[in-house]
C-alpha cells in the first residue's frame, strides 16, 4: 500500500541578500524545527523507502538534520526538477515514475508545491481537522501523510489518496 510524505523544508533565513534563492540556508528556528520533525517522525514509525529531494540549500540541510531519525534503509534522490516545479502535474507526473517496488515515498520541497499537491490528491482525511488545518497553511516543517491505498504510482491521479495525517512544528513538545 503506497504512502507520501510531503515534507516542506524547515524555515529558511532571508538574512544575506546576496545569497539566491536556491542557496539560501535554514535559519536559527528551521535548524530547530527539523530535528523536531525528525523526532515526531521517529516516533511515528515514519519509514520512507525512498526519498525525493529538491537540490535547494535549505531542503538539503532539512534532510540531513531528520535523516538520523528516519527508520529503516531508504534510497535518497536528489533532483533539481523538485525545485523548479511549477504545477502540481509536474510532481504528480514526476511520482508516477517512481522505481518499482518503491511503497514509502517522501517528497521535501517547497511551496507552493507541497502544499498544492497534498490538497490536490487528497479525497478524504482520517481526521477532518488535519484536512482543515491542511487548507488553511502548510507551513514550513510541515509534513503531510497520504494513504494511496491500493492504487500505484503509475496510476497517481487527483483525489486518490487519504490524509492520515497533518503535523507542524508548533504542535510537538520540545
Amino acid at each position: 500500500m503506497p504512502v507520501l510524505y510531503i515534507f516542506r523544508h524547515a524555515k529558511s533565513s532571508w538574512s544575506d541578500a546576496n545569497l539566491s534563492d536556491f542557496e539560501r540556508p535554514l535559519a536559527n528556528r528551521g535548524i530547530k524545527a527539523a530535528p523536531k520533525m525528525g523526532a515526531l517522525m521517529q516516533e511515528t514509525g515514519v519509514a520512507p523507502d525512498f526519498i525525493l529531494c529538491s537540490t535547494s540549500r535549505r531542503t538539503r540541510e532539512t534532510l540531513g538534520l531528520i535523516l538520523p531519525y528516519l527508520q529503516g534503509d531508504c534510497r535518497i534522490l536528489m533532483e533539481d526538477a523538485v525545485y523548479k516545479m511549477q504545477e502540481t502535474s509536474e510532481l504528480i507526473d514526476r511520482l508516477r515514475r517512481l522505481p518499482a517496488g518503491v511503497n514509502r515515498v517522501m517528497v521535501i520541497g517547497h511551496n507552493p508545491i507541497m502544499h498544492d499537491i497534498s490538497l490536490t490528491l487528497c479525497k478524504q482525511a482520517d481526521h477532518p481537522e488535519d484536512l482543515d488545518a491542511l487548507t488553511e497553511k502548510f507551513p514550513t516543517a510541515g509534513l503531510a501523510t497520504l494513504n494511496l491505498g491500493d492504487v500505484p504510482w503509475p496510476a497517481l491521479s487527483p483525489h486518490s489518496a487519504t490524509l492520515t495525517a497533518f503535523q507542524t512544528p508548533k504542535e510537538v513538545s520540545t
